[in-house]
């Protein structure tokens, strides 16, 4: 009986379900997206013939694309549980008509949690089909913009739905039930109020959630002077999520208080300014609702830019620190790299080589970086932080900072590695110092894997002119030496800095890819509640206009309610973003004096300007409709 109730009431009242039916099927069409191209790229790497780049390639991809789940079911998550509590607030007077004529709580809840079961079924319906028909052009467009140079395929669709519908049923769920307790408790008076006071006191819940997410962040900024650089990029990326759940939990009264005190200096000379700010002060679901998905992109979003900058800040850095070799070669072939240690000119010429191997317990084929120690020392600057790199020789390795974190191995411990059918353990003798750009995160012997380094595609040589030939010198008889080989000869500074061009492309591409499909999510969300929180306002409206307020009016003060609550998300978007970016930076200064700054305003802006326009945009839309009924 409570299942054909809740039906019927989805039937009958679909306009607020309409909103929590588009923020779910859009979350459902995310996460099954990301499942299908995580798929996509397990299914390539298990094919016969794939090349160890390919495989390096395919390892990035879904290391991206599993970052990217994570981003999309958080706000899904975040943005569905959100909304489906808005609508059950707007009901307040319905559900207090339901109490009058006798409803039990019970009775109100499982109504609740019915509505909700019906429209997380549909949206699932919905949400899973569009995944499995974008899939293919979602696949075609990542080889269209560079992400991939593979011809990747759409595994088979079920491997998804079975992932996305438990997921969105569960969001949908866990969402509407903690809406459904709070529903369970409306009196029956509500059903004869004119109007509606919103309580500001926090949950349980809410207090016990907020407060860590408060103790959270007060023990990084108490640690910040002692994060290293690499467990500072780690924080970075969590970091955000925790204070927008911060945020939220204490969203009825944090966003309501800034609203208006943003609108303080507007409402003094503006009546539609100064009717925007009551309500927002007065009410508690519809300023949190609006700014959770603000609020979520622009702390994710503005984090991880910050942070990928930073980043690159700091890769550039250690270059310019470590490369002591004034000249870097681009060598076209094999031959030129013989060329180049045999130009009268060149003292030491330090070729770069790398060798697939398969290391670790799960035998994954990593690229080992194969070395001369004495060339790599004099013209890469390779020094070791923890052990000694004399011990370079034989079955031994030295291995990063990074690596040694990520896999938590240290000096003494064994290395498992399967080189030319046989399995060995290589033993750590040194953890060397981060530069990515200069050596890889395993470094061995050349000696070790001579045959796979003597067929080894050719790459760069760090060049160290002899004692008494200047740099310009030794560049101009190497670009004689090595013309028609298609190599190229560059001064460090200019490699450096080519160097840093292409790993900030890499990063906005991996930006598109990461925040893109949250972004178009979180649009979504915010013209979602924004029109959700009109449609519900016309009865308000009504009144408003029969006190001699215009259409003009009306309409100027849902622009302004939108208005100021997104200026309160993105100015609390900000402060997140700025204390993470401040985080990352402090640990950088720290490990790299002179490390240099690079802020990216275009995009940082780029989020700005997007969501104030969809703010601005869907409010003037929805008001429209609104005062036209």
């Amino acid at each position: 009986m409570i299942l054909a109730l809740s039906r019927q009431t989805v039937r009958q009242t679909w306009r607020p379900y309409a909103g929590a039916f588009v923020a779910l099927a859009c979350g459902v069409v995310l996460i099954a997206l990301t499942v299908n191209l995580i798929g996509a790229v397990e299914a390539t790497s298990h094919v016969a013939g794939v090349s160890s780049a390919d495989r390096t390639q395919l390892a990035d991809l879904s290391s991206m694309f599993g970052f990217m789940a994570a981003i999309s079911l958080f706000m899904a998550m975040f943005v569905v549980a959100s909304t489906f509590g808005f609508v059950v607030a707007t009901r307040r007077r319905e559900l207090g008509m339901l109490r009058l004529i006798g409803a039990t709580p019970r009775q109100v809840r499982r109504l609740i949690l019915g509505e909700s079961g019906v429209v997380a079924l549909a949206a699932t319906v919905v949400g899973c089909a569009a995944a499995t028909l974008l899939t293919p052009a979602a696949l075609w467009l990542l080889r269209d913009r560079g992400v991939t140079s593979l011809d990747l395929h759409a595994p088979a669709p079920w491997i998804a739905w079975s992932i996305a519908v438990p997921c969105g049923a569960g969001v949908a769920l866990l969402g509407s039930w903690r809406a459904s307790r709070r529903a369970s408790k409306t009196s029956p008076v509500a059903a004869l109020q004119e109007a509606g006071l919103e309580r500001r006191r926090l949950t349980f819940w809410q207090s016990v959630i907020g407060g860590l997410c408060v103790a959270t962040v007060g023990t990084v900024i108490v640690l910040s002077t002692r994060i290293e650089p690499l467990f500072a990029l780690i924080v970075s990326i969590l970091l955000p999520e925790v204070i927008v759940i911060g945020c939220v939990c204490f969203g009825g009264i944090l966003f309501p208080f800034l609203a208006a005190r943003l609108a303080a200096p507007f409402a003094r000379r503006n009546v539609s300014a100064r009717l925007a700010r009551d309500h927002v002060r007065t009410a508690v679901r519809t300023p949190a609702a609006l700014a959770a998905p603000i609020v979520a992109i622009s702390s994710i979003a503005g984090a991880l830019i910050l942070a990928l900058s930073f980043t690159a800040d700091w890769t550039t850095a250690l270059d310019r620190e470590q490369l002591r070799a004034p000249l870097v070669v681009e060598a076209g072939s094999r031959a030129a790299v013989a060329a180049v240690g045999a130009d009268p000119t060149v003292s030491v010429a330090d070729a770069r080589t790398t060798v697939p191997v398969r290391l670790g317990p799960d035998g994954e084929t990593e690229d080992v970086e194969a070395v001369d120690l004495g060339t790599t020392v004099a013209a890469r600057g390779l020094r070791a932080v923890r052990g000694d790199l004399a011990a370079l020789h034989g079955s031994s390795v030295a291995v990063s900072e990074t690596y040694a974190s990520d896999a938590g191995v240290g000096v003494d411990d064994r290395l498992k590695a399967r080189l030319d059918g046989a399995t060995t353990r290589w033993r750590i003798v040194a953890v060397v110092a981060d530069a990515p750009d200069l050596y890889g995160e395993v470094v061995v012997s050349r000696d070790l894997v001579a045959a796979r380094a003597a067929k080894a595609p050719a790459g760069l040589v760090f060049v160290l002119p002899r004692r008494g030939v200047a740099a310009s010198e030794a560049r101009a008889s190497l670009e004689r030496s090595l013309a028609g080989t298609h190599s190229q000869v560059l001064s460090a500074d200019t490699w450096i800095d080519r160097t840093d061009d292409q790993t900030r492309a890499a990063n906005n591409l991996g930006l598109w890819v990461l925040l893109g499909p949250a972004g178009l999510y979180a649009g979504i969300a915010i013209v979602n509640a924004i029109l959700i929180n009109s449609s519900q306002r016309r009865r308000q409206l009504r009144v408003v206009a029969q006190l001699g307020g215009t259409p003009q009016q009306l309409r100027a003060m849902a622009v302004w309610e939108a208005g100021l609550v997104g200026a309160a998300a993105l100015a609390t978007g900000a402060v997140a973003t700025g204390f993470v970016g401040w985080m990352v930076r402090h640990a950088i200064a720290s490990d790299v004096a002179g490390a240099p700054l690079t802020i990216p305003w275009f995009p940082l802006a780029g989020v700005v300007v997007t969501c104030t326009g969809l703010v601005l945009v869907a409010a003037l839309v929805g008001a429209r409709g609104a005062t036209r009924a």
